[in-house]
């Protein structure tokens, strides 16, 4: 008995190139950080009180996240 034929298909290109360009909640949020950490001396001249290491850290990333979470994300699709 003789096998069937089979057809033999190349196989296609499925090459896709990475966009390592950052998006927009990304560059915003390395912006807030460094923003945040840039006015932390101001506080202390401020309100003359120093913040201490972990709540200078968890006022930045409070921030941080806040503004990144305001942005919209690049794939989400605006209706038309």
């Amino acid at each position: 008995m003789a096998a069937p034929a089979q057809t033999i298909v190349p196989e296609q290109s499925t090459t896709t190139t990475k966009n390592w360009t950052p998006t927009a909640k990304v560059s915003v949020g390395i912006l807030a950080a460094s923003i945040t950490t840039l006015l932390l001396p101001l506080w202390k001249k401020l309100t003359h009180s120093d913040l201490e290491a972990t709540q200078a850290t968890a006022l930045t990333t409070l921030i941080t996240f806040t503004i990144q979470y305001l942005v919209p994300d690049q794939n989400s699709k605006v209706p038309q």
